[in-house]
């Protein structure tokens, strides 16, 4: 009977410290503080909010969005991409490659964790090249 006590309490310990280190690592991972819905600050056309949300394996994923050519009432997404992790904890990027151009989004998240800044470079087939930055904050 002895034997059947420690070896449950072994188990029910071992359980508990399984879903805490598990609960521990999904904390460190949605830490980051990128997560969230952040509009451009004042309302850019050209990139009016980005999305960032936490997906398997500790990665962030972002969907960037703009106004639409066809109806600018409305917002087009760009579509998800992952963004991609950099030494620097405050800096990421992710990238379209459409079939005119290849475009590069970089996400610096400000000191203050309540905005951040966008950085978009747009590389054309033709040679030309288009930048600038918004600023976002977070809804």
């Amino acid at each position: 009977m002895a034997l059947f006590v420690a070896v449950a309490f072994t188990v029910a310990l071992s359980g508990t410290l399984t879903l805490t280190s598990a609960t521990g690592a999904s904390a460190l991972c949605s830490s980051t503080g990128f997560e969230g819905n952040w509009r451009s600050k004042p309302v850019d056309s050209r990139l009016t909010s980005i999305d960032v949300w936490p997906g398997g394996g500790c990665h962030l994923y972002a969907e960037a969005w703009r106004r639409c050519e066809k109806d600018p009432t409305m917002e087009c997404s760009l579509g998800s991409r992952e963004l991609q992790a950099t030494p620097a904890k405050n800096f990421r990027f992710f990238y379209y490659n459409w079939s005119d151009r290849n475009q590069v989004l970089q996400v610096t998240l400000r000191t203050d964790k309540a905005h951040l800044s966008i950085w978009d470079h747009t590389d054309f087939n033709d040679g030309r090249q288009v930048s600038f930055t918004v600023l976002m904050v977070k809804r």
